[in-house]
């Protein structure tokens, strides 16, 4: 199991539409607006680090709205 934070900028006014997109995927455990450089963080979980990548590019990457995203694997 690999977890991870994914930080994710998003366009004016996009936030709420992405994190409410967010949380409708079953390997997003938590999604959050937030104040700072980033717009959203989203704390996932997947089985392998090559389900965590399509996660990220095929799924969250392809949220209207979503910008750059920057993934910090979790270590313990």
């Amino acid at each position: 199991m690999v977890q991870a934070y994914v930080t994710i900028q998003t366009g004016g006014g996009t936030s709420q539409n992405v994190v409410e997109e967010l949380r409708e995927l079953g390997k997003v455990r938590k999604a959050n607006i937030v104040a700072g450089e980033v717009d959203v963080i989203a704390e996932v979980e997947a089985e392998s680090e090559q389900d965590l990548l399509r996660l990220i590019s095929d799924e969250i990457q392809s949220i209207d709205g979503v910008g750059r995203t920057r993934t910090c694997i979790i270590l313990g």
